[in-house]
């Protein structure tokens, strides 16, 4: 093998020797290694960049399909949480019919309430004048008996009266006085 020498400072010499000694080799061992890596690596780094390149080129490809997932996600969400707000809007005012038909049936049980005591006292009433009128007629049928009775007292007076008694003024008009003595 050719050697060849090469000129470097004292800190790439340090340099040099610590990495050398780091992997166990000597300084010209250490500095073939050095320049062979770099002449034929400059081919595999280029795959190496090449594949790399095609890796970013992947991954911004799947990262852009991600941002649109996210996008369309955020789209749905948003589409959700309005129909969410429509439908509490829906229950909200759902509630508040609810609040209001409560509040009639409230009112209307208190009406029916004070319309069942007004209806009871109309019962009680009806009652008190049911009693009341049948007490009447009872003594409506005995004042008729009664005055039938009487009637058939008078008739049995009348025609035991004489018959020469002068008439009453109203007969004495309609009749003339003169006929009486007939």
């Amino acid at each position: 093998m050719p050697r060849t020498s090469v000129t470097l400072t004292e800190s790439a010499i340090k340099e040099v020797d610590s990495k050398a000694k780091e992997k166990g080799l000597t300084r010209s061992d250490y500095i073939a290694e050095a320049v062979e890596s770099a002449l034929h690596g400059t081919e595999s780094d280029l795959n190496q960049v090449k594949d790399l390149k095609n890796q970013i080129a992947e991954k911004d490809k799947s990262i852009d399909s991600a941002s649109n997932d996210l996008n369309q996600a955020k789209l749905d969400l948003n589409q959700s949480q309005l129909e969410l707000m429509r439908s509490q809007r829906g229950v909200s005012k759902l509630e508040n019919q609810i609040a209001e038909k409560d509040k009639t049936i409230k009112s209307t049980n208190s009406e029916l309430i004070q319309l069942k005591d007004k209806l009871n006292q109309a019962q009680t009433e009806f009652a008190k004048l049911e009693s009341a009128m049948k007490a009447k007629d009872d003594e409506v049928s005995f004042l008729r008996g009664h005055v039938a009775q009487l009637s058939q007292n008078i008739g049995q007076i009348s025609e035991k009266l004489p018959k020469a008694l002068p008439p009453s003024e109203e007969e004495a008009k309609k009749k003339g006085w003169w006929q009486f003595w007939r």
